[in-house]
C-alpha cells in the first residue's frame, strides 16, 4: 500500500490527504512491514481515485510498478533463475505481502493463467476498487517481466468478473488484447514460452537466502497464530451468499468437527461465538459502506429472517442495524 500511495499521490499533501482517508499517518508509510485493513484499503483506494481524477487508476499505477512494491517476495523475483519460476515463487509467498488477494497459479497446457481475486467482501461492499486492484495486478505483471527480463511481453486474454467498462482502450493499449467482461473469474493468460526468459538479475545464491527468510518468515506466523485466527481467516475467505457452517470449517482446515470445537475450547471460546464475532464484524462492514439493505446483509449471513439478524445484531452492538448505520454515516 506504501507504494501505491506514493505513486498515485504528486505531493505530501496529497500524500497526508490519503493516508487520513485511510486513517494513517505518513510516518506509516515508512513501515514496510504495515498492512492495513480491507476498510482502510478501500478509503485509500477511494482517495487515490479521487484525488486523481484517473477513471484508468488502476492500470496506471500497476503499469509504473516494480517488483518491490511486494516486499521481499518482489526481490525474490529480481534474483530467480527466469520469469516463469519467479512468478510460481511469488504465488506461494503472496501472504507475505496482502490478505486481500487470492493469488493462482495454473499451468494448463501451453499457457500460464494467473488469476487474481480480490476476497469476496471486497467484491462486495467496493466492486469499483476491487476492479482497480485487478487492473494494478494485471498492469504491473506485464511491467513486472519487463523489468525481470528487459523484454516486453503482452497476454493471450484478460478476463475480468466484473461489468464492462464504458472505455477499454488503455486495457487494450496495455495488454495489446481487447479484455473480456462478466466472467466467472479474473484472470491473466501468458504463452508459457514467452515467461520462459532468464532473469537479468539472476543470482542462485541471493534468491536461495531470500526465499530461506521467506518461508521462515510464514513459519512464525503460523507457529504464533492462535488456532481461532486460522478458523477466522477460513470464514473470512468464505463467500458471504453462504455463511460456513461447522462441517465447512472443519473440512477446510481438514479436522473432524470435534477436534475442531476440542481446540477452540483450549483458547477459551467456541465455534459459536467466534462465529458471532466474525458476523458481527461483517455486517458491520457491510452497513457503514451501504450498498445492501438489511435484509440482503441478513441473508448473506446465513439468517432466513431478516428480523432475527436484528435482534442478533442488536445483542452485539448494543443497537439496531438501521441505528448503527444512521450513525456511521
Amino acid at each position: 500500500m506504501r507504494n501505491l500511495i506514493l505513486l498515485g499521490s504528486k505531493n505530501d499533501a496529497e500524500v497526508a490527504a490519503i493516508c487520513k482517508a485511510g486513517n494513517i499517518e505518513p510516518c506509516d508509510l515508512d513501515n514496510h512491514e504495515m498492512k492495513v485493513s480491507l476498510e482502510a484499503n478501500i478509503a485509500i483506494m477511494e482517495a487515490l481515485l479521487h484525488i486523481t481524477g484517473d477513471r484508468n487508476m488502476g492500470l496506471h499505477l500497476g503499469e509504473k510498478a516494480t517488483p518491490p512494491i511486494i516486499g521481499q517476495a518482489g526481490h525474490l523475483q529480481y534474483s530467480d533463475s527466469d520469469v516463469l519460476s519467479a512468478f510460481k515463487k511469488t504465488i506461494h509467498f503472496t501472504r507475505t505481502f496482502t490478505a486481500l488477494y487470492d493469488f493462482i497459479f495454473e499451468e494448463k497446457g501451453s499457457e500460464i493463467r494467473l488469476y487474481f481475486e480480490p476476497i469476496q467482501l471486497w467484491n462486495d461492499i467496493s466492486p469499483e476498487t476491487a476492479r482497480h486492484g485487478v487492473d494494478i495486478t494485471f498492469a504491473a505483471t506485464v511491467n513486472f517481466i519487463k523489468v525481470l527480463s528487459g523484454r516486453v511481453v503482452h497476454p493471450l486474454t484478460v478476463s475480468y468478473r466484473y461489468p464492462a467498462v464504458s472505455d477499454h482502450s488503455e486495457h487494450e493499449r496495455i495488454f495489446k488484447c481487447k479484455p473480456v467482461f462478466n466472467r466467472s473469474g479474473n484472470c491473466i493468460v501468458f504463452d508459457k514460452s514467452s515467461l520462459q526468459v532468464p532473469v537479468l538479475g539472476c543470482n542462485p545464491q541471493l534468491n536461495a537466502a531470500v526465499e530461506t527468510m521467506l518461508r521462515e518468515k510464514i513459519q512464525r506466523s503460523q507457529e504464533g497464530e492462535r488456532f481461532s485466527a486460522k478458523v477466522k481467516q477460513v470464514m473470512l475467505s468464505n463467500d458471504l451468499s453462504d455463511f460456513p457452517q461447522l462441517e465447512n470449517i472443519a473440512i477446510a482446515l481438514n479436522i473432524t468437527t470435534r477436534t475442531l470445537q476440542r481446540k477452540l475450547q483450549k483458547e477459551n471460546t467456541s465455534f459459536r461465538e467466534l462465529s458471532d464475532a466474525v458476523k458481527y464484524e461483517q455486517a458491520s462492514t457491510l452497513l457503514r459502506h451501504g450498498e445492501f439493505t438489511v435484509s440482503e446483509i441478513s441473508y448473506r449471513l446465513g439468517y432466513t429472517d431478516p428480523a432475527t439478524f436484528g435482534k442478533a445484531f442488536k445483542q452485539w452492538s448494543g443497537v439496531s442495524p438501521l441505528n448503527f448505520r444512521k450513525t456511521s454515516e
